[in-house]
C-alpha cells in the first residue's frame, strides 16, 4: 500500500518524538500547516524537504516518492559518539579563541569534519582551530 507524502511526513514527526507544534517550527511552518500536510488537504512546500534532510537525516526522494512510512536516512547511519565528540571540540575550540559562533555555522563546520571520515578529525581540528582564530583576529 502507498504511502501520501503527508503520511511520510507524519511518519518523520511520529520517529523525531516531537508534537506537531515543535516539529512544524522545526521546519519553519505553523501547526496548521502540518496538519494540513499531514490529512492530506494541502501539499507541503518543496522547502521543506531542506529542513527533513538536514535536521531529521530523512531522504528528500523519499518523502516525495516513496512507496512505505517507513523514514528512509539521506545520509546512511551515523556515529552520534564521533558527532558530539566533534561539536564539543569545536565549541572548545571557539571558547579558546574567545569567540562566539552561532549553532548553525558550527554545525555546518562540524558536518563538513564529519564527512571527511575519523581518520582526517585531528587535521580538521588543526584546520578548524585556525579558521577560528583568523575569524576572531577579525572580529577584535
Amino acid at each position: 500500500m502507498s504511502s501520501t507524502i503527508g503520511e511520510r511526513i507524519r511518519a518523520v514527526r511520529i520517529r523525531s518524538g516531537l508534537s506537531q507544534d515543535r516539529f512544524a517550527r522545526s521546519l519553519g511552518f505553523t501547526r496548521r500547516s502540518l496538519l494540513n500536510w499531514e490529512g492530506a488537504l494541502a501539499d507541503p512546500p518543496i522547502a521543506v524537504l531542506g529542513p527533513l534532510r538536514t535536521i531529521y537525516d530523512v531522504d528528500p526522494e523519499w518523502v516525495v516518492m516513496g512507496e512505505d512510512d517507513i523514514p528512509q536516512s539521506a545520509y546512511g547511519s551515523v556515529d552520534w559518539e564521533r558527532y558530539d565528540r566533534l561539536m564539543q571540540m569545536a565549541y572548545k575550540l571557539c571558547d579558546e579563541v574567545g569567540l562566539e559562533l552561532e549553532p548553525q555555522v558550527l554545525t555546518r563546520a562540524v558536518r563538513g569534519m564529519f564527512d571527511d571520515g575519523p581518520e582526517a578529525d585531528k587535521d580538521n581540528r588543526k584546520q578548524l582551530r585556525r579558521v577560528l582564530l583568523r575569524i576572531a583576529k577579525g572580529q577584535s
